[in-house]
């Protein structure tokens, strides 16, 4: 079964692996909280951390608490960030991917990453994973108080397309190769 969870240290070996698996896909995790490894060591903010970093187990658990202090509004306002519960896709001890679930809309996520950001590891997509933790998403930002959730994708990954529309997303427009989906909730 799957679920969403918050960020703990008794994932870390499976983290490990799935953060291996991304970086062979060449793939970033979405709505994981890392910044890539490549980006400019003057665009991290404070409490963003690299996958690099996270082989220490104290700095694994340094990860795991920055990421569920995120849903504090103080601590998320001194990143520069909205409240955001940063939630991992978990099925018993394996980690499967990231949720972030965003408790409000700044400009740039009203632009491009909405309410809602998920990536899965690749050995588990096309499983229904994606499909299962964005319901579970939606429900918990219904939970917010949240009644029209915003979803985008890219518009080339066909793949969260779909996830988002199994989900009762209704494409509203694409801009710069971003394809908005609102859902209704509630």
């Amino acid at each position: 079964m799957i679920e969403l969870v918050d960020p703990d240290v008794g994932y870390h070996s499976s983290w490990l692996e799935a953060a291996a698996e991304f970086a062979a896909a060449g793939d970033y995790q979405h709505g994981s909280g890392l910044a890539p490894d490549d980006m400019p060591d003057d665009q991290v903010r404070g409490e963003i951390f690299r996958p690099a970093q996270l082989t220490d187990p104290q700095q694994f658990a340094a990860f795991c608490a920055a990421m569920r202090a995120r849903i504090d509004r103080s601590f998320a306002a001194s990143l520069g960030f909205v409240p955001d519960s940063k939630l991992w896709i978990v099925r018993g001890d394996d980690f499967l991917g990231s949720l972030s679930l965003r408790h409000e809309l700044n400009d740039w996520l009203l632009r491009e990453g909405g309410h809602i950001g998920y990536s899965v590891r690749p050995s588990e997509r096309r499983r229904g994973v994606a499909t299962e933790a964005l319901r579970q998403g939606l429900e918990r930002a219904c939970d917010l108080g949240i009644d029209r959730a915003l979803v985008t994708c890219d518009d080339d990954n066909a793949a969260s397309a779909a996830t988002i529309e199994r989900n009762g997303g209704r494409l509203e427009k694409v801009v710069d190769g971003k394809r908005r989906y609102w859902v209704e909730l509630g």
